[in-house]
């Protein structure tokens, strides 16, 4: 009986024992670990940062407090025409040396750790070869360059220049010289053009300067992309000057008005409208003859030696402009020859006493 008593307490003290041990457990799996605490860190990849608008991208980290993280590769930036990309420095513009990787970053609360990295560029000389199809470049165009720089507009005569382009076909405008990768040396430029037609109107005397279309907004050049449009010619009088009439045509019949079409789609030619005139006659030109002039009236006194009477046009005074009758009073034998605008009528008197008497 005190053998079986020992047994069952054996047993008991060992089921306490397992108790308390698995209590001893549990308490244990209670208690808490230390939490991690985790901030933000953010690195700002600079690409574009002389510009108005910079241009960055971002990249956002969760790093636990108090421990770093390294970065093993960079954000790589777009291509920059002209530069050549060489890494990421911590200082602005890109100066310094690249700070490569691994590149540590630590996180921290609140708003977290800001970095801010930038490109660093090294600029790629090149050479320029202007297409410019017989025009000639603007002095300041360079022949090789570093980056990028805003082209001048050649000339060619007789044409409009229509810009830049970097295909001999015209598809790629530009109106800079710049690279438009990172590896090539050389870069071709063509220059587009268009032709025009000049619409000339000009006088057969050096000091006389007509103005040529009488139209509203006279046309002066044309080019075949123009609409259909029209010349209106008129008379044009000067002092001293009789007016013949406008050349249309090299040779052609004179005209003393016109209304010419030009169509640009057929003609693609100038133009050239030349006004003829002859200079009037006067004491000053002529020898052997006077003048008299009163009212519109004009009145010719001419000596033998005197074959020809030019009237001209119009005068300097307002009152007498235009001359509205005209008389010859002449002492040759035969009548001088005058030539005056359509019109006109002038009468010839043979009275050798009234030539003397202005002379």
């Amino acid at each position: 009986m005190k053998k079986k008593c020992s047994v069952i307490f054996a047993f008991l003290l060992a089921v306490v024992c397992a108790f308390a041990f698995m209590a001893c457990d549990f308490n244990e799996e209670q208690e808490k670990p230390e939490p991690v605490r985790c901030g933000t860190a953010t690195v700002n990849y600079h690409y574009e940062y002389n510009v108005a608008i910079e241009h960055y991208y971002e990249v956002k980290y969760t790093v636990q407090i108090g421990k770093k993280h390294e970065i093993t590769e960079h954000y790589t930036p777009p291509m920059k025409a002209g530069y050549r990309f060489l890494g990421w420095t911590t200082e602005e513009g890109g100066a310094g040396d690249p700070v490569g990787t691994p590149f540590s970053i630590e996180g921290s609360g609140f708003g977290g750790t800001v970095y801010n990295l930038y490109a660093k560029y090294e600029a790629i000389p090149f050479e320029i070869i202007y297409h410019l199809d017989g025009g000639t470049n603007h002095a300041d165009n360079p022949t090789s360059l570093t980056g990028k720089k805003t082209l001048k507009n050649p000339t060619k005569e007789k044409h409009n220049f229509l810009g830049w382009y970097r295909d001999p076909e015209f598809n790629v405008y530009t109106g800079t010289a710049s690279m438009i990768d990172d590896e090539t040396t050389t870069v071709e430029l063509y220059a587009k053009w268009q032709r025009f037609y000049e619409i000339a109107y000009v006088s057969d005397q050096p000091k006389v300067h007509v103005k040529g279309d009488q139209s509203t907004r006279p046309q002066y050049t044309f080019t075949e992309e123009d609409l259909e449009f029209t010349v209106r010619l008129s008379p044009e009088y000067f002092e001293n000057y009789l007016f013949l009439g406008w050349e249309c045509e090299e040779g052609g019949e004179l005209v003393k008005e016109a209304e010419i079409t030009i169509d640009p789609k057929t003609e693609k030619s100038d133009r050239t409208f030349t006004a003829r005139y002859l200079v009037a006659s006067n004491p000053a030109n002529t020898k052997g003859l006077r003048t008299l002039i009163s009212y519109g009236k004009h009145n010719f006194y001419a000596r033998e030696e005197v074959t020809r009477i030019v009237v001209e046009d119009k005068y300097g005074s307002k009152d007498y402009e235009m001359t509205n009758s005209i008389t010859v009073y002449y002492s040759g034998e035969n009548p001088p020859e005058v030539i005056c605008r359509e019109g006109l009528t002038p009468y010839l008197i043979r009275d050798p006493a009234e030539v003397d008497k202005h002379f």
